[in-house]
């Protein structure tokens, strides 16, 4: 039998870790599996042969990108040009949405099998959009669990393999304890203007905490030590305040130990809602970028756990905070609640268990999503 080749294509470093899993899991069943394509260290380790280096694709912001244009329209050119040469069995996109779509435009001519890893999230605004991707992917792999019916009801095949998180942070939520003085974790973000607008207010908060329970201390998570140094130039704080400051995946064995969070909306959401952390989101943004947001965005909620809860018809979980309502009286009410054994408290614990059972999946997400890829390789 002649060897099948995948071409697989990853933009971001997030999308790396799925490749990367995808092509372990694949090569167990499937060990003559040629990996073509675009990725970073997790998918090279596991045999990928390089195109380009995944870099010329992790462009992050308006004005990153307009200058990386014509880079990135000669590396669409160039994968196309190796689809219509080399053929291959199946191709695989992982998430990088505008650039995943752009390619599935160039080479659906040629009547390709394409699965697109992680659907595009066009059911928060434009709806409208979401027909249009038949006309582009055979199959949609989603991460989030009311995603398969929505693309299903466009007619699209799809098929929910479970979030990343989940099998990420399974040993961190066996291990979950929380100690006997209140802890809190804060997250502000990642970005430069995330922390501006954030972190000021999530320290006054949480030494406004402080004042009525001496004894709380916090976790400040954050991606690296680049991070930290910003937080500490846009509001600094002293030893005495009982910040530690943790980073990258080592942050989870400091999280599952927190009694309550302060985040921001993001990924973060998902993973304390996973550990089981009871928390309170909040996001400010710029205001013309958030009059616009409002105009646009369809959905209710802005956390990923309060969106699958509501899709499925349940309680939400997390109290949202946007824009001028992100006060720090208003946080520090809230989260007074959460340190606390009170009745919201218990509410959102009760809430996260469900959230826990919505999003399970049978095997582990990747060996989900192989099982899928592997119907169209057969």
């Amino acid at each position: 039998m002649p060897t099948q080749t995948l071409l697989i294509i990853a933009g971001e470093a997030s999308g790396d870790r799925l490749g990367g899993a995808l092509m372990a899991e694949l090569k167990r069943t499937h060990p003559t599996l040629r990996f073509l394509g675009v990725g970073g260290e997790h998918m090279h380790d596991q045999g990928l042969q390089p195109v380009f280096p995944m870099s010329d694709l992790a462009v992050m912001g308006l004005f990153e990108v307009i200058p990386a244009i014509p880079r990135i329209l000669k590396r669409l050119r160039q994968l196309e040009e190796l689809v219509t040469k080399e053929k291959p069995d199946l191709i695989i996109t992982i998430d990088s949405q505008d650039f995943s779509s752009r390619l599935a435009k160039r080479v659906r001519k040629l009547g390709i099998p394409h699965i697109q890893y992680v659907a595009p999230k066009v059911w928060a605004w434009r709806q409208g959009r979401a027909h249009k991707l038949r006309e582009l992917y055979t199959h949609l792999l989603t991460i989030l669990p009311f995603e398969q019916g929505f693309f299903q009801n466009y007619g699209i095949k799809t098929s929910y393999v479970g979030h990343p998180a989940i099998t990420m942070l399974e040993p961190f939520v066996k291990a979950r304890t929380e100690g006997q003085k209140p802890v809190l974790a804060l997250l502000p973000g990642s970005r430069t203007s995330e922390l501006t607008r954030h972190w000021p207010i999530f320290l006054q908060t949480y030494r406004n905490l402080r004042e009525r329970q001496p004894t709380l201390s916090a976790v400040l998570a954050l991606p690296n030590r680049q991070t930290l140094e910003l937080c500490q130039k846009i509001a600094p704080w002293e030893s005495t305040d009982l910040i530690l400051p943790v980073f990258g995946e080592e942050r989870f064995h400091h999280l599952a130990t927190a009694t309550a969070a302060l985040a921001k909306s993001g990924t973060n959401n998902l993973e304390m809602a996973l550990l089981g952390v009871p928390a309170v989101v909040t996001y400010k943004m710029n205001p013309l970028t958030y009059l616009i947001a409002r105009l646009l965005v369809q959905v209710p909620y802005i956390s990923l756990p309060n969106l699958i809860l509501h899709n499925a018809g349940k309680r939400v979980a997390y109290p949202e905070y946007i824009q001028h309502a992100a006060s720090t009286a208003k946080l520090t009410e809230v989260m007074g609640l959460l340190l606390s054994g009170t009745a919201a408290r218990d509410a959102q614990i009760k809430a996260l268990e469900g959230l826990k059972s919505l999003m399970a999946t049978p095997k582990p997400p990747a060996q989900m999503a192989a099982e899928v890829v592997v119907k169209y390789i057969k």
